[in-house]
């Protein structure tokens, strides 16, 4: 993202999602707010009466493979994190946290979770002025300010009232496809220096195009150039065997990587708007060992 604008693709995940909230039959992710956080001209898009046709899923094109990733990921982190507050996790960091509303959606659901949104100061200060017009932001919310490019994520916690004593949830959802593959595994081994064994990480990684084939490996391909128009190139893909290696080697265990088809066969088996989880990204659930 360019220095001094709030990232474009994040405008973009919240145009999708609120296109899937305002006009899918039976949403696998409700967003309410995402209309509202996205930029102005995503909104006169989803509003308008035609244009709006856009951003829905059809039949042999790429917008139902875009919202499936979106709306996803964000159901299978939230599902992996009420599960891990039914068991105790009190500490919940959105790393990366862009421009998801879970602060409003459901801050207030989990009085005792305290949430640390951490993100990039450009992305963030716009967003913090956003959800103070869209309702209370409540008490257990902290807003932690970092450039993942010149910053450790312990450094940026280190700031914060996040106890490293105590197991905390991480969910790190469509940024690591913009970083450095490095970046993006220092970032996962501070996590895994900084927290306490039992911690939890969600995120989603992309997979190299050239595993992809047909339609999947022409979309990826299409879709690197559209981010790379908009300044922020996907540069950052694993092999899933090398990354669960190496994952290891940092003490984490892998509890879940589901795959394109896998997303599908749990999410979006019984849909009929096009609406799928696409093979170029995986999501992967991971625990530290005591």
């Amino acid at each position: 993202m360019k220095a001094g604008q709030r990232s474009r693709t994040a405008d973009g995940a919240a145009a999708l999602r609120a296109s899937h909230t305002l006009y899918a039959k039976e949403p696998l992710f409700s967003d309410p707010y995402a209309l509202a956080l996205t930029s102005s001209g995503w909104q006169k898009i989803i509003r308008h009466p035609l244009l709006h046709r856009f951003t829905l899923p059809r039949r042999l094109n790429p917008v139902g493979l875009l919202i499936g990733q979106v709306v996803g990921r964000a159901r299978f982190a939230e599902d992996q994190l009420e599960l891990a507050i039914k068991h105790g996790v009190k500490q919940f960091v959105l790393v990366g946290a862009g421009l998801d509303s879970f602060v409003l959606r459901k801050g207030h659901d989990f009085p005792e979770l305290q949430v640390f949104e951490v993100d990039h100061p450009d992305t963030q200060a716009g967003k913090k002025s956003q959800l103070a017009k869209l309702g209370d932001i409540p008490n257990n919310v902290e807003f932690v300010p970092i450039n993942f490019e010149q910053e450790s994520i312990a450094h940026a916690l280190n700031r914060s009232t996040y106890q490293r004593d105590q197991i905390g949830f991480f969910s790190w959802l469509g940024t690591t496809h913009y970083l450095e593959p490095q970046t993006t595994l220092n970032t996962l081994k501070a996590i895994a220096e900084y927290a306490a064994a039992g911690s939890e990480v969600v995120f989603d990684y992309s997979i190299p195009y050239q595993r992809l084939k047909g339609f999947e490996r022409l979309g990826s391909y299409a879709l690197s150039h559209f981010t790379d128009s908009m300044s922020e190139p996907l540069i950052g893909q694993f092999i899933p065997e090398i990354l669960h290696q190496t994952l290891d080697l940092m003490g984490f265990e892998v509890l879940e990587d589901l795959s394109g088809s896998e997303q599908d066969a749990r999410y979006f088996q019984q849909r009929t708007d096009y609406v799928r989880a696409t093979a170029a990204t995986h999501l992967i659930h991971i625990r530290l060992r005591a």
